[in-house]
């Protein structure tokens, strides 16, 4: 008997030392699924603007350098690189060992190609200017680069982590055309397999990836506008990775279920409602101020969002380097929830309780999430005598209406490309860059001009920081959006998804699924 007990606890042993390691030790195969609230709008490079995109093109694609999980700037097709003390001449020295998908190596003279792509105005990429303090960039030798600036551009190694600066073949770019945007090629670790448009994207693993083959074999993202179905296909064990629904947050985050797998972090990221202020009746700033003062931004925290977001004040949110206390304070105390005060504004505007205004319409891209949060705005403004409507529009045909500039007032996110304040200030507010660009509320302050210009030549960052406080503080002065909180993410996943994190820019939609594997 005592030999048989031995031999049974010596079978269980082995068998729960095997699955311990089976929990530890990274595992191939097996099909990642993921959601997007819309199709995205384009997988090239040149020209994505949006979360969407960047999060299905991200394995598609590498650059120079990339952000690691804590947010440092790290090599990853360039091995390294060196900075002449000028800050002028930046020299990158190539991994050798890098394939596009089509099975021809990278070279120095591909990164000449896709950074002078994005500078050619016949591209018309929408991110031009991130290319803009750019004077020249030559390949020195097969595995070197030099790009030479036209004067310090202190974030410029940040800058270069974004999407714009990935490194496509010029061979795939001129065969396909228009079509490249939808068959991508690149060097990532995953590859284009399939796109069926507001269904379905489906990527295969790169065997070839010059880190090493990741650990799933595809990824899917299955195209889902309600966040609704999106989550009861995750309770039903459909989806791998998802976001949670303001109404489930509750039940979801305290069931022990669920608890262990929801993954929390602070994004570099405001969500706001934005004027285009060149269009009548609001190029009136009083008014804005007046909105401004209207929406109850501590409601639509608490009781919309389940506390998932942080109230925002200023432009600038508190993980972003350059984050003004004073700022704050000082918005806070002008622009907070106060609907007498909001009615003075109105009534400074010309517009007393509401009388000669026109009805406003609000408009949004389609979501159930971002609905919600309208009707309150929409309530919020009734209450000083503005009435509005609603209107909403797929992502794509909305994004091509604000870059138009065709949206009076509109809701906006913009979480951060780069991690400088000139990513938020200069690129959304300086009048470079109306429109595609970043501009969307089409606003123009000479001294914000001046501020947001020299904060990017000036290399002592003490001096960067102070005159980024000044543009903001005149911005938010101003008023051409209405920060209403800053983003928090949180996603849940399945027991059986490991190596998971969040970005520290944008959340889940950074993440680079090379690291992830699953157990199942």
């Amino acid at each position: 008997m005592r030999k048989i007990y031995l031999v049974v606890l010596l079978v269980f042993l082995i068998f729960l030392l095997a699955g311990i390691s089976s929990a530890e030790t990274p595992q191939y195969g097996g099909v990642l699924r993921r959601s997007l609230v819309n199709d995205p709008p384009t997988l090239d490079p040149a020209m994505i603007t949006d979360t969407a995109s960047d999060e299905v093109a991200r394995q598609i694609f590498d650059g120079l350098v990339e952000y690691d999980p804590d947010g440092k700037v790290v090599g990853s097709i360039a091995k390294r690189w060196t900075i002449s003390k000028d800050g002028i001449v930046y020299t990158f020295y190539l991994n050798n060992n890098v394939y596009f998908h089509n099975g021809r190596n990278v070279t120095a003279e591909d990164f000449v190609y896709s950074i002078k792509r994005i500078m050619d105005p016949k591209t018309a990429s929408p991110r031009a200017s991130f290319a803009e303090p750019i004077k020249d960039v030559v390949a020195k030798d097969k595995y070197t680069l030099v790009i030479t600036l036209k004067r310090p551009f202190a974030p410029f190694l940040s800058t270069l982590t974004y999407s714009c600066f990935w490194v496509v073949p010029k061979e795939e770019v001129e065969r396909l055309g228009k079509d490249f945007a939808t068959k991508p090629v690149g060097t990532g670790a995953f590859m284009f397999d399939e796109w069926k448009h507001d269904v379905k994207v489906r990527l295969k693993a790169n065997p070839k990836y010059f880190r090493g083959r990741p650990y799933v074999d595809a990824i899917e993202w299955m195209i889902i506008p309600d966040e609704n179905v999106d989550f009861m296909n995750f309770e039903k064990g459909q989806l791998d990775i998802t976001g949670i629904p303001d109404p489930e947050w509750d039940r979801v985050s305290n069931d022990p279920k669920y608890k262990p797998y929801i993954l929390e972090k602070p994004m570099i990221g405001i969500y706001y409602l934005g004027f285009n202020v060149q269009k009548k009746p609001f190029d009136n700033k009083y008014l804005r101020q007046a909105i401004t003062r209207a929406i109850n931004k501590e409601a639509i925290v608490k009781v919309i969002r389940r506390s998932r977001a942080q109230v925002a004040y200023t432009i600038l949110p508190p993980s972003m380097p350059g984050f003004s206390k004073a700022n704050y304070n000082w918005a806070k105390e002008k622009f907070s929830y106060n609907v007498e005060e909001a009615k003075k504004l109105l009534e400074k505007a010309g517009y007393p309780n509401g009388k000669g205004l026109p009805e406003i319409t609000i408009y949004y891209n389609s979501s159930v999430a971002h609905k919600r949060i309208m009707e309150a705005i929409q309530a919020d403004l009734q209450k000083i005598g503005i009435n509005a409507k609603l209107q909403n529009y797929d992502w794509a045909v909305y994004l091509d209406l604000l870059d138009k500039g065709e949206l009076p007032v509109y809701r906006l996110g913009w979480v951060a490309d780069y991690i400088d304040p000139d990513n938020f200030l200069w690129v959304l507010f300086n009048s470079s860059n109306f429109g595609p660009e970043g501009n969307h509320s089409f606003y123009k302050n000479p001294k914000v001009d001046e501020y947001t210009n020299k904060a990017r030549v000036e290399t002592l960052w003490s001096v960067r920081a102070k005159y980024y406080e000044m543009a903001e503080r005149i911005v938010l002065e101003d008023c051409p959006i209405v920060p209403i909180y800053y983003y928090i993410s949180q996603v849940i996943y399945q027991p059986w998804v490991h190596g998971l994190y969040l970005d520290p820019l944008t959340g889940i939609s950074g993440v680079r699924y090379r690291v992830v594997w699953l157990s199942k």
